[in-house]
């Protein structure tokens, strides 16, 4: 990595320092630290908000398709690298569990049903990584998902779309798959698993596709796909990227490496900007345009560690990983 854009990464806050000293060299920080940051504590205070955060879910009314929620507000916090005890939120994660229903499933917000997994799977991926990662709720939940497995190897919301159903030879849907791939990534057990190759290769071939008039299930990869922006709340190549590198079958495809080349490219001297901004987290870099974004930029140079780790691990030909690192 180049020390001077090292330095720029983590001059400017310790919360940044703190996930870069954790997840590119693999240090153990102290988390504290980063907690009476004024913009942290801010998103701890939502995660915690009856009206926004964790408790709120129970009420329906609040959407993953919108930022500043538990959604995604639990979702950076896990990518920071805190977990639950470091935020002080068990209280608020035990009243998720009591939406859980019996057969493992949650109905977390208006409009969906218990087939919808690609909704509470992005709330339990994130709890996977803040230390929840064995917790039954979750394995359960888990349990589930490989349950209703479709014969692509992919999920889908649509019970029609089921096996066993009338529409059981259609694609499925790739926010499910991207969702559901997402916590299962969090596993050792899983990123070698043959059981999600179908999922995993539907992400790649709708990449490889792209320029042809096929979208799965309403799905299309233009213009918006390819911002930079974080977090990526629909659909967007900085989170397909993220999910697809916690597999090794994937890092090697060549769809993944044209994504990620494709992403490299808008480097500007090694730092990269936010093409796309969310309101609710205008205090931080990523939630602005104009100037390079830190955060974005530590999110590119993981992938790139990721992927070379990968390469000298396996004692693979890493002329074919990413450069530089």
């Amino acid at each position: 990595m180049d020390n001077k854009v090292l330095e720029w990464m983590t001059e400017e806050n310790e919360w940044l320092n703190f996930a870069v000293e954790t997840q590119l060299f693999n240090h153990k920080p102290d988390p504290t630290v980063i907690l009476t940051d004024p913009s942290i504590k801010t998103i701890i205070s939502r995660v915690k908000d009856s009206n926004v955060g964790i408790s709120a879910l129970k009420t329906g009314k609040v959407s993953y398709t919108s930022t500043g929620n538990a959604f995604w507000d639990l979702f950076f916090l896990s990518d920071i690298g805190l977990n639950v005890e470091d935020i002080h939120i068990q209280e608020e994660v035990n009243l998720l569990w009591e939406l859980q229903n019996g057969d493992g499933t949650f109905v977390v917000q208006d409009g969906t049903k218990s087939s919808y997994f690609c909704v509470p799977t992005i709330i339990l991926a994130s709890l996977s990584k803040m230390g929840y990662a064995d917790d039954p709720h979750i394995q359960k939940f888990i349990d589930k998902v490989f349950e209703t497995q479709r014969l692509d190897g992919g999920w889908h919301c649509a019970i029609n779309r089921a096996t066993g159903k009338k529409l059981q030879d259609t694609e499925s849907c790739p926010m499910d798959n991207l969702n559901i791939l997402m916590l299962l990534g969090q596993y050792d057990k899983f990123k070698n698993d043959p059981r999600l190759n179908g999922a995993i290769d539907l992400l790649l071939t709708h990449w490889r596709r792209r320029s042809e008039p096929w979208r799965p299930y309403g799905f299309g990869i233009g213009s918006d796909f390819v911002k930079l922006k974080y977090p990526a709340v629909k659909y967007g190549i900085l989170r397909v990227l993220d999910v697809l590198s916690l597999y090794p079958n994937a890092m090697k495809s060549s769809e993944f490496n044209e994504m990620l080349t494709s992403v490299m490219k808008k480097s500007v001297d090694g730092m990269y900007f936010a093409e796309s901004a969310s309101r609710s987290y205008a205090e931080f870099d990523f939630g602005q345009t104009k100037k390079p974004s830190r955060w974005i930029t530590f999110l590119v140079y993981r992938l790139q560690k990721r992927v070379n780790d990968f390469y000298i691990t396996n004692n693979l030909d890493n002329s074919k990983a990413i450069q530089p690192y």
